[in-house]
């Protein structure tokens, strides 16, 4: 009896653990590019709004770390605090240290900026950071890290290019940014954002080779399990900066998969495919994924073995698009795996 009695309390204790979110293997990365009113619309957020959100963090205990600190925790498999945030930017704009990098100086928080080197101190009006603006933040607890030299389409071959070359021009562009930034700011950290959020299945080896950890712009947490070849962030500009699914989307935890198929995000079909094969126990009968907001098929292939098939009709216009799965977690945070797709025959 008394043997029962402490298996409950260990259990209670464990429960209690992941219910109050004490400590837990897993992150949300949050992306932005231009902290602006201006333009490009579709890749901006007010200063107002980023500062809503940032005092959301900050009111809600947020624990918010360097990128290369939560990368190597996830890689190591050790806990981090149960409400974690990254926060990036991508390409190297001036508003991020006009309009953002006060607000997160005053907070004491780092950040990650993803340079796009070619594009340093370029355009007119001055849309670009200089150097010396990406140095005085590289001095006070920000990350430059590798977005490429040009901003490519990666995943396209040029005319008449064999796939040897192409895979020599993009190691160009990352090993020449990355020296690039390291003239520059002193910093190397092999962190690479892709351009777009596009990759395939030889891009992945690519950087995989090269010894880098590359991060997308599909939705959804990291944990341990995350492929460090390609590791989700939420995008949170534009038509994706609305306040009401902010607290949802930073509060998700990564589901944990043994597998994920398939391991490209290519594809030309009307109706593409994945399976999701969970290694730990969910609420599968409340699993729901959803492409454009709708409630997509969802098929049990295996249920003993946690396999789900998930499938959709899609439009045959649109270049890059997801399938966001959910499921209900015990804390009243909900787990989060979104599924990328890239049809390369529509043109970005």
């Amino acid at each position: 009896m008394f043997k029962s009695a402490l298996v409950l309390l260990f259990n209670f204790l464990l429960f209690a653990q992941v219910t109050l979110g004490q400590s837990y293997t897993g992150a949300v990365i949050l992306q932005y590019h231009n902290v602006s009113n201006s333009i490009p619309a579709d890749t901006s957020i007010s200063p107002e709004n980023f500062r809503t959100r940032m005092e959301f963090l900050r009111a809600n205990d947020f624990a918010v770390l360097p990128r290369e600190e939560v990368v190597e925790s996830l890689r190591e498999g050790a806990t981090l605090p149960g409400k974690t945030a990254v926060i990036t930017f991508d390409d190297g704009y001036r508003s991020v240290h006009d309009a953002a990098f006060p607000l997160l100086k005053s907070y004491g928080w780092p950040f990650t900026v993803f340079v796009t080197t070619g594009l340093v101190a370029t355009k007119s009006g001055g849309l670009y950071a200089s150097w010396d603006q990406l140095r005085e933040m590289s001095a006070s607890a920000a990350t430059m890290a590798n977005h490429t030299i040009s901003h490519l389409y990666m995943v396209e071959q040029l005319e008449g290019e064999t796939e040897a070359a192409w895979l020599e021009r993009l190691e160009s562009e990352i090993t020449g940014a990355e020296k690039i930034i390291e003239e520059q700011t002193g910093q190397h950290h092999q962190l690479l954002a892709y351009p777009y959020g596009e990759y395939n299945a030889a891009i992945k080896n690519l950087v995989t080779q090269l010894g880098y950890t590359a991060f997308g712009q599909h939705s959804g947490p990291v944990s341990s399990h995350s492929d460090f070849a390609s590791l989700p962030r939420f995008p949170f500009s534009g038509t994706s900066g609305s306040m009401n699914n902010f607290a949802t989307k930073v509060n998700s935890r990564a589901f944990n998969l043994r597998l994920f198929r398939p391991d490209s995000p290519m594809t030309t079909s009307a109706t593409p495919e994945a399976v999701l094969d969970f290694e730990d126990d969910y609420r599968f009968d409340a699993l729901s994924c959803f492409y454009n907001d709708k409630p997509i098929q969802v098929t049990a292939v295996n249920k003993e073995e946690s396999q789900f098939l998930v499938t959709a009709r899609v439009e045959p216009k649109v270049r890059r698009y997801r399938y966001n799965c959910t499921a209900p977690g015990p804390d009243g945070r909900y787990y989060w795996h979104s599924i990328l797709w890239i049809n390369p025959t529509v043109k970005g």
